[in-house]
């Protein structure tokens, strides 16, 4: 199993998914590329927090194809629920925190498909779910 932080691997999916389906929204691109950054240097969400909401924000980005809207979705409700977490529960490291928030969106109601949420699930927490974008 590959090693990765799984909110690097989130946000960089959701990078990847955007830059693939709509590439004209280059914004929100750089927007994910700084998240990664500030991240992965700093351990820090504040920038991240601040896509959502208000009009124009990140959830007002259209569809994207196939299966790439759902898990679009999907790792949007994993990350913002992680973000608003992360800091609070100083007992709780990042990587258990976000494991909480993988296995909450798992099992969230509003997200209908079980067997699309436990591979992407399972695939975020191995640290593979981008190369595994097009086969779910």
């Amino acid at each position: 199993m590959k090693q990765t932080d799984i909110y690097t691997e989130a946000l960089t999916c959701l990078r990847s998914i955007l830059l693939a389906d709509h590439p004209e929204f280059q914004n929100w691109i750089d927007w994910l590329e700084r998240d990664i950054q500030d991240w992965t240097q700093r351990q820090e969400v504040t920038h991240h927090l601040r896509a959502y909401g208000g009009m124009g924000s990140f959830n007002d980005l259209p569809s994207m194809r196939g299966n790439h809207d759902y898990i679009f979705d999907f790792l949007k409700s994993v990350c913002y629920a992680f973000g608003h977490l992360y800091g609070k529960r100083e007992d709780v490291s990042p990587e258990v925190l976000m494991k909480e928030c993988v296995h909450d969106a798992e099992q969230a109601s509003y997200h209908p498909h079980k067997e699309l949420n436990q591979a992407i699930a399972q695939h975020l927490m191995q640290g593979d779910l981008q190369e595994n974008l097009d086969r779910l």
